[in-house]
């Protein structure tokens, strides 16, 4: 054969055919690959850059409505104005303002702060008197923690746990790989200085005469040199106080001649701080050891990673060295828990979904042995891995990262990939076995196999790969979450393309055997017609020519079409109602199901103003029910302090609960692997076991959160309220919660109003208080003080690791009631001023925060779904609110249905905004069909570009909605709800049903220029494409079935080998038919030459 007239893969087989550097580049590629499957960072999930950062600005006694108008409002117009910005929150408080900006996903992290800084600093001028100085705190995604280890001992306190767990911290913090590491929970040392003042009265002793004293005792350092001699002698004044024994040793008055030491009035111990938060870990009953015992007193260190890291080799380094450091610096008494391990995690689902693609490979190899001889099933799997190692390699260059979407994605691409070689084998099985005439001859049959299927194989390749491209243009947080199937399934499909036309041919020369004789015309015959064949000739031809069998076959492609339609649909139109349990034979459509987790949250929000020990009785009671599950191993405990921190509980806001109401039980399960409950059922369980509790404060809100599958969103059912009037935006809300908790399915019903709280309210008369010499901001300082105590300073103490805070207080039990601030006293002219004689206590109400999004005040309205769809009760809770009326004359609207972002319209009117995940939801959806809307263009653009004409192209695609057909009755028959993975699954498929019809056609194209009647032609091809296309569909079934068990990624996993069972029996029939009906009436052409060009 010419080598002149071979088109792009005949002159790469013929090539690779012709060198001995194919085997090398081979051993060169797989090399490459393993150690690319070492160096490349293993993740669970991929990183989704979020760049964030809070702007807090304090206001000494401003109300939250001067907040708002004075700070937040003005900080969200000027932020707000910023490229990048995705969205601006806004907390107005007493006396404090929070601006949460957020970018958009994707944007540069640093440069998106520096933008931040920089246009706080060029609007300085617009914080108004009396504000401080705005702090900016980035909320970094790189700052969550990989590893969290627990010290736990009765036998130590919180002060000595938090010194032992400081010692551990520093030996962790030199790793390689280890960034921030902070310590939650224990008590930190200080010199408390408790006050009596009834002594203090006695003496004549006031706070403001003891702010002085101890802020003049404690001095000292460098106070210059002396010069002389030719010396310089440093001087030193050594006035700092060193222990409690200096403190109580300070006069701080004087009484009947006599000295008042400070001993005199107050008590002064060195040791723990006053319990402000409490960090517990308790073990469940999946622990045999630890079950049954106490709840112990605890101390977490959380550790994160560096950027760009492998988080299996940080947590790795950092359990190893712990190992070390037992017995020696940590006790036998001590008690090491490892309650996070994301490397640990990350690997474990790496090295799973590896052990699935093995599964699945193995697959493969199994239906090639079945259809094709050993030899062609061994140099179709040799491809594998030299296809996956390149792509792993390309992945490293590109700094990506091996996760579980990663290995879904090369999973997805597995069937796809054996494709090339499985239709560059076939055609070369299908050539030798016609035989040869001599060992040249045999070379020219497989340059000619080759050559045969490149136009029509490199074609269809790109159509698949512009399928997926597309995909790399969702926006959100989903964008980032997918990305890896848009990079990873082209970059494996154009190296299957390569490896398939280069080692597949080489390969085939050395290995496969061949006739060396020249076959008669019926051995021919006999040799190729197997059983497919004859099989494929028998179905088709009556479907040809037998018009009652063609409409049939219609009819019942139309009622399948319509049964798998009606499957999503029935949901919406039944008569009982859109919500509810689903009916039988329906589909549940929903963003992405929920994933097995090994472990969830239970956050407590107690109502404001309780104290920290009523709470932490409410969270021992939840934490009594939660051990005794049978696949709890343990959990944690925080109490007025939040836990270490996740991505979830980062953009849910959860760095600020540190409240006394505020509380959280982190429950670690048994592992997924081990537990044949999944993860949310085992919380239904605990939710229903936690009922009585839950009824028993029915002001508190107690909640199960769990990790989401995918991207987090503030809540799952999120209403925002909007209008003029904030007041009336807050009743709304009240009318919203009666609404949703009414609603099937539904609980976690929370707002964002809280409940407003009684408070003590202390008015000075000033011109009494002028009179005795009182000023207001003495009083003030001196509630201060008296109320939550003061920082004095620090005691100077080489050997601490952290500053021992010189800390003056009264007892709790002496400032616990409205009659103790009768014990004030203030300085005045005269003497100790009383602060009952100069100032009154009103009981009043606290006043409530104002929230605000983009601008506009906003109430949240959040819920959380059971076990379904959040899609069937939000609809439904959109009928009843939609239109219903809040006033007089005055409706609600709701909005945030559509597939673009709604502007709040709240000059005149109220409004309620869907967000939450159903927002994301709709911007998945729409930018998922978006990218199937553009690929379908692509692929047919390119078969008009490969074709030269319009109409052909459209045929080759219209088996593209036979997919359907199988995909919805797959979701039905497996249980699976269609979601986000269906979709892109959905996506895939229009590549691959492109490809078969593709193939199809160049065939029957080619018998026609042979000479071949209408019929004949169109029988032929489908008979001798039916052996590639039927063994591609089942390595893609193959492949992609070992997702189906996946609670996440199963409906891709379904999608994919349901839509390509059905698509590819449909499309070995439809397409022959179709072209028969559209051409049997019209001739070929003499003059083909005009036909497609050569590749």
């Amino acid at each position: 054969m010419d080598r002149k007239d071979l088109n792009i893969a005949g002159r790469l087989g013929a090539a690779a055919m012709g060198t001995s550097m194919t085997p090398i580049i081979s051993i060169l590629i797989f090399l490459i690959g393993l150690v690319a499957l070492v160096l490349t960072p293993r993740e669970e999930n991929p990183v989704i850059d979020v760049p964030a950062a809070n702007v807090i600005v304090r206001m000494q006694g401003a109300s939250p409505e001067e907040v708002q108008n004075l700070i937040v409002r003005p900080l969200e117009m000027v932020l707000g104005e910023m490229t990048g910005v995705d969205h601006t929150y806004g907390t107005a408080m007493d006396s404090m303002g929070v601006v949460t900006v957020m970018f958009k996903v994707g944007e540069d992290k640093e440069a998106s702060l520096v933008k931040l800084y920089d246009r706080m600093m060029h609007n300085l001028d617009r914080i108004p008197p009396g504000a401080s100085q705005p702090l900016i705190k980035p909320l970094d995604v790189d700052d969550v923690p990989v590893s969290v280890i627990t010290l736990s001992t009765p036998a130590m306190d919180g002060l000595a746990l938090k010194r032992l767990a400081e010692r551990v911290r520093e030996q962790l913090i030199p790793l390689k790989g280890v960034s921030v590491a902070d310590i939650v929970g224990g008590r930190d040392r200080e010199v408390r200085i408790d006050l009596d003042p009834a002594r203090m009265t006695a003496y004549g002793i006031t706070l403001d005469q003891l702010h002085q004293v101890l802020a003049a005792a404690n001095s000292g350092g460098p106070v210059g040199d002396l010069v002389g001699e030719n010396h310089v002698t440093k001087v030193w004044l050594d006035g700092y106080l060193k222990s409690a024994q200096d403190v109580g040793r300070l006069i701080v008055g004087e009484a009947d001649g006599k000295a008042v030491y400070l001993r005199d009035i107050a008590s002064v111990v060195d040791g723990p701080a006053e319990v402000e938060q409490y960090h517990r870990i308790g073990f469940g009953a999946a622990d045999k050891k630890g079950f049954g015992e106490e709840e112990r007193p605890a101390v977490s260190i959380a550790l994160a990673k560096k950027r760009g890291t492998n988080a299996v080799f940080v947590t790795e380094r950092i359990n190893k060295k712990l190992e070390s450091l037992k017995g020696d610096l940590i006790p036998d008494n001590v008690q090491v828990t490892i309650t996070r391990d994301s490397g640990n995690l990350a690997n474990a689902a790496v090295n799973m979904l590896i052990e699935h693609l093995g599964i699945a490979i193995v697959s493969v190899i199994i239906i090639m042995l079945l259809f094709l001889g050993w030899r062609e099933a061994a140099i179709v799997t040799m491809n594998i891995p030299l296809i996956l190692f390149i792509v792993l390699a390309i992945g490293l260059l590109a700094d990506q990262t091996i996760n579980r979407i990663t290995l879904f994605a090369l999973i997805l691409s597995l069937g796809l990939l054996v494709d090339d070689a499985i239709v560059v084998i076939e055609n070369i099985h299908r050539h030798l076995h016609h035989g040869a005439k001599s060992l040249q001859d045999k070379a020219e049959l497989i340059i000619r196999a080759t050559n045969e299927t490149g136009k029509p194989t490199i074609i269809a390749t790109i159509a698949v790969i512009l399928a997926f491209i597309p995909m790399a243009f969702v926006t959100g947080m989903m964008g980032p979450y997918m990305a890896p199937i848009p990079f990873n399934a082209p970059i494996a499909m154009a190296a299957s393309l390569v490896i398939a036309y280069m080692f597949t041919p080489w390969i085939a020369q050395r290995w496969l055997p061949c006739r060396m004789v020249e076959p008669t015309m019926e051995e021919e015959d006999e040799k190729t017609t197997d059983w497919v064949h004859r099989t494929y000739m028998k179905l088709a031809t009556p479907l040809i020519e037998k018009r009652g069998i063609r409409s049939l076959f219609w009819l019942i492609v139309l009622l399948l079409f319509a049964f798998s339609m009606w499957e999503p649909a029935w949901q919406f139109v039944r008569p009982a109602g859109i919500n509810g349990p689903l009916t039988a034979g329906t589909v549940e459509l929903k963003m992405l199901p929920k994933g097995n987790k090994n472990t969830f949250n239970i956050t407590i929000d107690m109502p404001e103003g309780t104290t920290l020990e009523e709470t932490d009785g409410v969270t021992r009671q939840i934490a009594d029910i939660v051990r005794v599950n049978p696949m709890v191993t343990d959990y944690e405990a925080y109490v007025g302090q939040a836990g270490p921190i996740d991505f979830n509980g980062m953009l849910r806001g959860a760095l600020f609960r540190n409240s006394p109401y505020q509380a959280e039980l982190r429950v670690n399960l048994v592992d997924k692997q081990e537990r044949s409950i999944h993860s949310d059922q085992i919380v239904l369980q605990l939710r229903k076991a936690l009922a009585p509790i839950i009824a028993a404060h029915p002001r508190a809100s107690i909640k199960l959160v769990e990790d989401p599958p995918g991207p987090p969103v503030r809540a799952t059912l999120l209403g925002e309220i909007y209008g003029p009037d904030y007041a009336t935006q807050r009743a709304i809300a009240a009318q919203v919660k009666k609404r949703f908790a009414a609603t099937y399915d539904v609980t976690d019903i929370d707002d964002s109003v809280g409940e407003a709280q009684t408070q003590l309210t202390i008015v000075v008369d000033k011109e009494k208080a002028s009179r005795l010499g009182v000023a207001t901001r003495q009083v003030e300082l001196a509630l201060k003080d008296f109320l939550g105590g003061y920082n004095a300073g620090a005691i100077h103490v080489d050997a601490s690791r952290h500053p021992v805070m010189l800390h003056v207080q009264l007892p709790k039990k002496l400032r616990a009631t409205s009659d103790d601030l009768s014990r004030i006293y203030v300085s005045g002219k005269s003497g100790p001023v009383q602060l009952s004689s100069i100032a009154t206590v009103r009981k009043t109400t606290a006043r409530l925060p104002i929230f605000s999004k983009d601008s506009h005040p906003v109430v949240y309205v959040t819920a959380e779904p059971k076990i379904g769809s959040q899609v069937y009760p939000l609809l439904d809770m959109d009928s009843h609110i939609d239109g219903s009326q809040i006033a007089p004359g005055e409706r609600l609207k709701t909005g945030g249905m559509h597939f673009t972002d709604a502007v709040p319209d709240d000059t005149f009117g109220y409004q309620m905004l869907w967000d939450g995940e159903m927002r994301l939801t709709l911007d998945v959806f729409r930018d998922l069909g978006a990218a199937f809307i553009v690929g379908l263009i692509l692929i047919y653009l390119l078969m008009v570009a490969y074709y030269g004409e319009f109409i052909l192209p459209m045929l080759v695609m219209a088996p593209t909605a036979l997919t359907l057909i199988g995909i919805f009755p797959g979701h039905w028959i497996t249980g699976q709800p269609f979601t986000a993975t269906s979709m892109i699954g959905m996506i895939a498929l229009a590549g691959i049903v492109v490809r078969n019809s593709l193939l199809l056609i160049d065939f029957i194209l080619d018998y026609r220029r042979q000479g071949y009647d209408v019929k004949t032609a169109v029988l032929e091809a489908g008979a001798v494409r039916a052996r590639p296309i039927l063994l591609t569909a089942l390595a893609v079934i193959a492949g992609t079935s070992i997702m189906i068990s996946d609670p996440v990624f199963g409906g891709l996993g379904v999608s994919m080998a349901f839509g390509t069972l059905a698509a590819t029996v449909l499309t070995l029939f439809i397409i022959p038919l179709i072209y028969y009906l559209w051409q049997r009436n019209t001739p070929w052409p003499s003059d083909d030459g005009a036909q497609c060009n050569t590749i």
